[in-house]
């Protein structure tokens, strides 16, 4: 049996990604076939990350996808999937945001905490919030490497970190008003409402997906870092964007607000 080395399927997506390209696909020698393979590729891309002329990045954090029960029975999953985060697609709501229009970009509002300590392999938390500092409402700008996200298969996403482009980062809120934030959503596109929160098997519970992260972490023997942002998944349907936008959330008294260009 042929033994799968993420190294030439890393290389091409952290090309890609340096030379702000996109990929039609992997080539089928080299594409990972199961979603161990594609984290696989997905730790030697942050390994890549900075090299072929680009410019060195520092992982920030992490991120989940797929988090809800409908999205995890779609995609035959019995945990979210998770990919990393970056410094410098870290952004502030004060500054347009650019984002190319094609392939269109998916919306997504989020909580995201803050590790306040290590999570090493062996630590096993009675409350996954026992390890967070601050939480606050974020937007994940998801635009992936590849030409069309929705063909090239779970795990080449998993290796493309999930399709992870940015985060906008909104204000602090409190912790404990986190069920109302998850329930009161509502998202605007140039003051038009484009969605609300998620309910029922589409939503998702920001506490629980961190506890599916510490899972995987603990699986893959990987420490999560004091300081770590662990953005959650979204709490509203996603929504495709194409042209220049203002996108705003609001929540419990709460809003995040900015402008995509092209």
């Amino acid at each position: 049996m042929s033994t799968f080395d993420p190294a030439p399927a890393a290389r091409m997506i952290a090309e890609a990604q340096n030379a702000k390209r996109l990929i039609k696909e992997i080539p089928e020698a080299q594409r990972p076939k199961s979603l161990a393979e594609g984290y696989a590729v997905q730790d030697r891309v942050a390994a890549e990350t900075g090299k072929a002329g680009g410019v060195a990045d520092q992982l920030a954090g992490w991120k989940l996808g797929l988090g809800s029960a409908n999205a995890m029975k779609g995609a035959n999953l019995t945990r979210p999937v998770i990919g990393r985060v970056w410094k410098n697609r870290l952004v502030s709501p004060d500054a347009p945001i650019a984002v190319p229009a094609l392939p269109p970009s998916l919306i997504e509002i989020e909580i995201a905490f803050t590790l306040g300590r290590d999570v090493a392999p062996g630590d096993k938390l009675a409350n996954p919030l026992d390890a967070v500092a601050k939480a606050n409402i974020v937007s994940e700008i998801v635009y992936s490497r590849f030409e069309d996200r929705k063909t090239v298969g779970l795990p080449t996403f998993a290796a493309d970190s999930v399709g992870f482009h940015a985060l906008v980062i909104g204000h602090e809120v409190d912790i404990k008003t986190l069920p109302a934030i998850v329930k009161t959503l509502s998202v605007t596109v140039d003051g038009k409402e484009m969605q609300r929160a998620a309910t029922g098997d589409d939503a998702i519970d920001p506490t629980a997906m961190l506890g599916h992260l510490m899972d995987h972490a603990r699986e893959r023997g990987l420490t999560l870092r004091k300081g770590d942002i662990v953005t959650t998944g979204t709490l509203s349907k996603p929504f495709e964007q194409t042209s220049p936008a203002t996108i705003a959330a609001t929540a419990e008294g709460v809003k995040l607000a900015y402008t995509m260009k092209p």
